[in-house]
């Protein structure tokens, strides 16, 4: 592996970090100030408190901008409980995705992997947004935009202005081909600017107040998302996240609270322990001779260096089966996987720290596989045929993450592209040959809305679906377990839901065609007594039998013909900012129930810790859902990992330790960790593993299949 690949896993420095947390919270304070102004001149002051728009003189286009804006706040003061709080959310989620789009650009801009296609130009090339040429104050990109532009951008009034802000909105439109959570043009939290002075600052401070190599790491973007809640601002003493915990006493009261008050970030080293004793596991135990066997003791934490990742901190003695074996849905028995079709969901993901890490791993198994397919114990064929399709299929096919934070999503989808385009120079390969268009990463945040909104998308969708009936059941369904998202977020349990909906339409159907249900006695498929007699000829009941199957296909049919007409309805551009709202929020939920539909080989987390947002609604699905380890969130996340994951996987976790030894987890203990998924490996971690939080921790491996 080459040196731009191995250089990509060397996390930020303690001094760099100490410098990047000095500075984050000095680019919020600009940004909130200035954001603020800007809000204020919309007619949206502090608070929530809205001035009517026929009493302002606002252009077209600030009217068009505070719609949106109206929009949002009725939405977040809904999802935060009060407008002040909504509020305080719009403002905080401008600030974010204006200071995470421009140090993403400085990002791709250090680690060479921002290709653009000039003004005048037709083909991609390495180029800087932001950084300026030497001794000038335009960047190389800027420069190119302004001469481009003729007098526009020479002679106007508004002429630096308008060219930082449109050179920034075009290189934004190129990186949005490839991935659209962060820079898409239209994300709704990038509907307001800050001033061009506040701009200008920004940028100056991003280029002089951190050095490049912190740039370079490929965990800034996570340690940005920890300081910018966990750190006070110049002139503030407590930080947002201390605010919450005193304001809250440590009970949320919505999904922002929650994510708040658990924002920390994983140590590089616990995330190495716990994938590889999970993917590194289950891939030593498909091959045992593969290059990612330890060679020899682990290194220390701080003896680490960036050569080839291998599984290193593997522990092998855990009394469990030495080779891989699972048993298909048609009786063979597979000893293998292909390197594509093993699944890595991190189900509280956060900024993807698990992923990234486990992206290395996932390249050295594609690699091995092209090299040794076709012999035994191997696939015939490699997933991949050529290692520069190898970055672009591990985000496609084997990492999953799910979250209720917009920001940690914003940052975990940026932050893959940027390794898969760095692995692709490791390979030898441009970066411009990795296409990242589509990632399984998923928001769990829409909110309660009423009635209205709901009737009104669902009559657009009847001329589209068929059986009418089910579609409104279904959608139902859906959209009832909607409203846990933001708080549950992977708790929910929808697939449970939607069975049910679909099988009762499947036995209305059956019984009026006078088919039962489908049993089987030996080799032969009969029908429950009530429905075929069982004496009917072999043809018969065959025939029976695929007149009842060919009714549950056309159930799953439709459910998949609803998602797809809802996400075509959110995808397009709705003029009512409040109804595209809505739409976004549902097609994010869908696409949340369909990650949550499937079984993964691997289920890696640093979930939440203590209690779960305080709402009615809240307590009664935990207390019936999750009987067993309803008294903590993170047992709840231990128990929702078992179910995702396959009976031959592994679940990984950091948790408190409190369930060794307090009774109120006992459930958890005997119910699940001594039986159902037996415990193969703990770490008794202690204090300090999670930045300022006093928590003793530990890391569990499981064995998976909750039965």
């Amino acid at each position: 592996m080459s040196t731009a690949t191995e250089a990509s896993q060397v996390a930020l420095s303690d001094q760099h970090k100490e410098a990047v947390k000095n500075w984050v919270p000095k680019a919020r304070k600009l940004l909130e100030t200035d954001l603020t102004a800007q809000l204020e001149r919309l007619g949206i002051r502090e608070g929530g408190k809205v001035i009517p728009l026929e009493s302002m003189s606002l252009t077209p286009e600030a009217v068009a901008i505070r719609q949106r804006v109206e929009a949002l706040l009725v939405r977040d003061s809904a999802a935060e409980g009060t407008p002040k709080r909504g509020y305080d959310n719009v403002l905080r989620e401008l600030t974010y995705t204006t200071l995470n789009r421009l140090v993403g650009l400085k990002a791709m801009e250090a680690r060479q992997v921002l290709f653009l296609v000039p003004p005048v130009g037709v083909a991609p090339e390495p180029t800087e947004v932001l950084t300026p040429i030497a001794g000038q104050d335009r960047s190389r990109y800027l420069r190119d935009v302004r001469a481009a532009g003729g007098s526009r951008y020479k002679y106007d009034d508004d002429a630096e202005e308008a060219l930082l802000r449109d050179g920034l909105q075009a290189a934004y439109r190129q990186i949005n081909e490839e991935i659209r959570l962060l820079f898409d043009p239209d994300h709704e939290y990038a509907c307001v600017w800050p001033t061009h002075a506040a701009l200008v600052k920004l940028i100056s401070s991003i280029n002089d107040d951190l050095p490049i190599e912190a740039y370079q790491a490929p965990d800034l973007l996570g340690w940005v998302y920890q300081f910018f809640v966990g750190k006070a601002a110049p002139g503030e003493a407590k930080s947002e996240k201390q605010r919450v915990r005193d304001d809250t006493n440590g009970t949320p009261r919505s999904s922002y609270e929650l994510s708040v008050i658990n924002q920390f970030y994983t140590p590089s080293w616990v995330v190495k322990v716990l994938v590889d004793n999970t993917l590194g596991r289950l891939w030593l135990q498909m091959h045992p001779d593969s290059v990612l066997q330890p060679q020899g003791p682990p290194p220390l934490p701080a003896e680490r260096n960036s050569g080839p990742i291998t599984a290193d901190y593997l522990v092998s003695r855990t009394g469990e089966r030495i080779r891989y074996v699972r048993v298909s849905d048609t009786g063979e028995v597979q000893r293998f996987k292909r390197a594509s079709d093993i699944t890595l969901l991190d189900p509280a993901c956060g900024t993807m720290h698990f992923g990234q890490y486990a992206f290395g791993l996932f390249l050295r198994m594609y690699l091995e596989e092209i090299e040794h397919a076709g012999e035994e114990g191997w696939p015939a064929e490699p997933s991949v045929a050529t290692a520069a399709e190898i970055p672009e299929a591990i985000v496609a096919n084997n990492l999953f993450g799910i979250d209720i934070d917009p920001r940690a999503i914003q940052i975990a989808s940026l932050s893959l592209m940027l390794t898969a385009k760095q692995a692709a120079i490791g390979l030898g390969i441009s970066p411009t040959e990795v296409q990242v268009k589509r990632t399984n990463l998923v928001v769990a945040n829409a909110v309660a809305v009423g009635k209205e909104p709901l009737d009104a998308l669902t009559s657009k969708l009847s001329a589209k679906l068929g059986a009418p009936e089910l579609q409104q059941r279904l959608f139902t369904v859906l959209w009832d377990n909607l409203q846990n998202v933001g708080e549950l977020g992977s708790l929910v349990q929808v697939k449970e839901g939607v069975e049910t909906v679909l099988g009762a339409w499947v036995e209305a159907q059956a019984k009026r065609k006078g088919l039962g249900k489908i049993v089987t006695s030996n080799a032969l498929p009969l029908f429950e007594a009530g429905g075929i007699a069982d004496d009917f000829n072999l043809q018969q009941v065959q025939q029976l039998v695929l007149e009842r199957r060919a009714l549950e296909e056309e159930a799953l049919a439709i459910q998949q013909e609803l998602l797809t007409a809802i996400e075509e309805v959110a995808g397009a551009h709705a003029s009512d900012p409040a109804e595209r709202l809505f739409a976004e929020d549902t097609a994010r939920g869908l696409k949340l129930l369909q990650v949550l539909a499937r079984r993964f080989d691997v289920v890696v987390m640093n979930p939440p810790y203590g209690k779960f947002v305080n709402r009615d609604i809240v307590r009664r699905f935990v207390t019936t859902t999750y009987n067993l380890t309803k008294n903590d969130i993170y047992a709840a996340f231990i128990d929702r990992a078992t179910q995702l994951v396959e009976n031959g996987g592994y679940v990984g976790a950091l948790v408190s330790s409190t369930f060794t030894t307090n009774t109120t987890f006992e459930k958890l203990r005997t119910e699940i960790l001594l039986k159902r998924n037996p415990l193969l490996l703990m770490l008794d971690l202690g204090v300090g593993i999670l930045d300022d939080a006093m928590v003793q921790t530990a890391a569990l491996v499981l064995k998976g299949g909750a039965t």
